[in-house]
């Protein structure tokens, strides 16, 4: 059974979201998921966005049909503190957009992977 797979590579810069949220949506529709859904997955990807902005480094937004749903993961540079932009914006924004995400796709996950800090969750297909 081959999966397959979505990828999209953007600049770190706020403009850019519009474009993440329609490549999401187009792919959810690919797959004929339900309207509400796409809104709420659109939501999800540009708060996953927002967290990787000030990384200062290209965001990628993935996309991988499953079987009968798709992992989305947004991924951006991962920091070491270095960059105090970062670790204020994570204390203050982080936890409230990571739950926001969770609330819409309850197994979202967000976690480091190769030197990237990665926010993951999956969307059923119908």
């Amino acid at each position: 059974m081959s999966h397959d797979e979505f990828t999209l590579r953007l600049p770190p810069l706020a403009e850019h979201l519009g474009t993440a949220r329609s490549f999401a949506a187009a792919v959810a529709r690919h797959y004929d998921v339900a309207g509400e859904t796409v809104e709420d997955l659109k939501i999800a990807i540009s708060e996953g966005c927002i967290d990787g902005l000030v990384s200062g480094e290209p965001l990628r937004v993935r996309a991988e049909e499953t079987g009968r749903a798709i992992v989305f993961e947004v991924d951006s540079p991962d920091h070491d503190g270095s960059m105090p932009e970062r670790v204020a914006l994570d204390e203050l924004g982080t936890p409230a957009r990571i739950e926001l995400i969770r609330s819409l796709f309850p197994d979202a996950t967000v976690g480091p992977l190769d030197g990237r800090r990665v926010i993951r969750f999956t969307v059923p297909m119908p």
